[in-house]
């Protein structure tokens, strides 16, 4: 339940167990690996023996990909999208290498007749609708150029009083006394014969430039347009046959070789991301030498397992560097893990600072169900996720948000009791049982809720304060931590002894002698956050700045007012949904029934969504603002080990 021991290290390796030794590394997640600098040794020449084989497989996976069987979204969900593979068949796909290699050949054969077919297609397509185009002439290809005449084909359009492309052509040609033949193939479509000359070509084309149409290049053959169209069809036809017949090996060898292809594309990733450490590490004669950063708290596990395996490796640590900082990982308990979800979007804390998982758990939970407060709702969210763990395989992070989900879920349940929430219901409308168990009325009497959000605030900055000096402690500075928060607990103290006093809950001293007591608190910030000023007037800023914070903490107070706005927004949307779908709805109309019924589905399910989405959201703000802002100094970098991937494998134990 801390932040992670992280160590600098160097790792030493003999050559021969290099990608044995990171194999054992990157299975356990536990090292950062970076540059090392190249004074006293040289770059390694250790070289990925897959480097030309893993983007073959990886473009063979990718081109299967539309080929492969589709699987349904439920499939997905209870089967998992993932190969479950032990480390001992992890062992056995590298070693099948070869075999992935035959198949990835293959399939590249299968690509090039792909490419060829495409092709062929598409030529036979083009030509087949020039052809159609042309299909009514009734001169033979081979015939339309001789060595007397020239047969031109034009193409236009019919002018706008409907003259046809021939008639302009023959009016014009007429007009430039070039002597011609016209024959027409359809309103826009024009075979024009003209003497096999250069001065008749340049005069017609000169007609065509005038009439606004185009001479096109005429369809490659020997007959007429018909005859060629009924070949090239036939030709066509078979082509797209051949096409067909490619589709089918495709999808078989997809059925066949997908699933296989991506396993093995993953697991030569794997090596390359060990080969691709190497190349950032430097070498000596029978060495390899690397730095980084290794999670202290699996360091006896990887060694043990380098003492298993028997390999020539051994971690040894270095200095840190003046101001270097480690990276920042964390670990909670199974309990509270799911809540590492918001530390994670707020950012890792600075390494010499508490992990706030722990102590933003418990609020988080509560907030989430002051901001819900509906007991149909948070059963809602606990089904969801209980069906998730339970019916579906889904990826670690997922089952993490899920477990998040159960516990706000199960908060939501327990304030929505105490509120009276249940799916937006009138409290006369409960049964009397469920009615003895509410609390507090948000709708009728929202002051004690916005009571209690503030003092939640106020008991949530204390606790901050608090970890504060905790903090403080592990970093040898226990006086600071007490003398930095120690008066701002104290006034805070005297301010709930003052409000006890005002509603009459205890009687301990006068009020005189209460507010004497906080002068002597705002004297005791006053005076001990001037030792950090230097000179006169450095330390009066520094006592007028600690000072001038009380607004702070006044306005971090007040911004847990947020937690009863967000309370009264689902009673009143739920609320409002119900009364619309009253509206609606007559017991002698079974139309009415089914509307009002949509009505109840889309509109609690919209309350649902939004009033989730605005809890979560609210509840994770005030941690990061309100909260983390009173212990947590800086913002570590998230430490990222050597790790496997697992997009398409999850390795299990060879136990189970």
């Amino acid at each position: 339940m801390a932040v992670v021991p992280m160590h600098k290290v160097k790792l030493v390796v003999h050559t021969s167990d290099v990608d044995a030794a990171l194999d054992v590394v990157q299975k356990v997640g536990a090292v950062e690996f970076k540059p090392t600098e190249r004074i006293e040794v040289v770059e390694p020449e250790v070289l990925f023996p897959h480097a030309q084989l893993l983007p073959r497989v990886l473009h063979a996976v990718q081109f299967l990909a539309p080929y492969a069987p589709e699987r349904g979204l439920w499939q997905t969900l209870r089967e998992g999208s993932r190969a479950e593979l032990t480390e001992s068949e992890v062992v056995k796909k590298m070693q099948d290498v070869d075999a992935v290699r035959l198949i990835v050949e293959d399939l590249e054969r299968l690509q090039v007749e792909h490419a060829e077919l495409t092709e062929r297609v598409r030529e036979l397509t083009e030509q087949h609708e020039l052809l159609a185009e042309w299909k009514g002439l009734p001169i033979a290809l081979s015939k339309l150029n001789t060595p007397r005449t020239k047969t031109l084909l034009v193409e236009g359009r019919a002018a706008a009083e409907g003259e046809s492309v021939a008639t302009q052509l023959e009016r014009e040609l007429a007009a430039a006394a070039v002597p011609s033949a016209l024959t027409e193939v359809s309103a826009t479509a024009v075979a024009l014969t003209i003497a096999n000359d250069s001065s008749a070509r340049s005069a017609a084309e000169e007609v065509c430039s005038t009439v606004g149409v185009n001479i096109v290049t005429p369809p490659a053959g020997v007959e007429t347009p018909e005859v060629e169209f009924i070949a090239i069809s036939e030709q066509l036809a078979k082509a797209k046959g051949d096409l067909a017949l490619w589709l089918d090996q495709a999808e078989h060898f997809a059925i066949t070789h997908f699933h296989n292809l991506q396993v093995a594309g993953e697991v030569l990733s794997w090596q390359r991301d060990r080969y691709a450490v190497v190349d950032a590490a430097g070498a000596t004669k029978y060495t390899v030498v690397f730095d980084g950063w290794l999670n202290g708290n699996r360091k006896v596990a990887i060694e043990a397992e380098f003492q298993k395996l028997g390999l020539a490796a051994v971690f040894t640590e270095v200095e840190l560097a003046e101001d270097e900082e480690p990276p920042v990982e964390i670990e909670n308990s199974n309990f509270v893990r799911p809540f590492e979800a918001v530390t994670r979007l707020y950012g890792m804390p600075g390494y010499k600072d508490l992990d706030p998982t722990v102590f933003l758990a418990g609020f988080f939970f509560l907030f989430f169900g002051l901001s819900l407060t509906d007991v149909g709702y948070g059963l809602f969210l606990m089904v969801a996720s209980v069906i998730i763990l339970t019916l579906f395989k889904v990826a670690k992070p997922i089952r993490q948000f899920a477990k998040l989900l159960l516990f706000v879920g199960f908060a939501t349940v327990l304030v929505g009791a105490l509120f009276g929430g249940y799916f937006g219901l009138a409290p006369e409308q409960l049964p009397e049982a469920l009615q003895k168990l509410a609390v507090f009325d948000p709708i009728g009497n929202p002051l004690p809720v916005f009571y209690l959000a503030l003092g939640l605030g106020v008991f949530q900055v204390m606790v901050g304060l608090m970890v504060k000096i905790y903090s403080e402690y592990k970093n040898n500075r226990l006086m600071d931590g007490v003398l930095d928060q120690g008066p701002w607990l104290f006034l805070f103290g005297i301010g709930i002894l003052y409000v006890l006093q005002m509603v009459e809950y205890v009687d301990l001293l006068s009020t005189k002698q209460i507010i004497n007591l906080a002068y002597v608190g705002v004297a005791m910030v006053a005076i001990f956050s001037a030792r950090h000023g230097s000179g006169i007037f450095g330390k009066i800023q520094s006592a007028a700045g600690a000072l001038y914070g009380s607004i702070g903490y006044f306005s971090d107070i007040l911004s847990y007012s947020r937690l009863l706005a967000l309370g009264l927004a689902t009673t009143a949307l739920a609320f409002a949904v119900n009364l619309i779908a009253s509206m609606i709805f007559d017991k002698e109309s079974i139309i009415t029934w089914i509307f009002a019924g949509l009505v109840l589905l889309i509109g609690h399910v919209f309350t649902l969504a939004v009033n989730t989405l605005g809890a979560f959201i609210h509840s994770a703000r005030l941690q990061f603002v309100e909260f983390f802002g009173k212990f947590i100094v800086g913002t570590g970098r998230e430490f990222k080990p050597l790790m496997r991937s697992e997009r398409h494998v999850i390795v299990v134990d060879d136990t189970k």
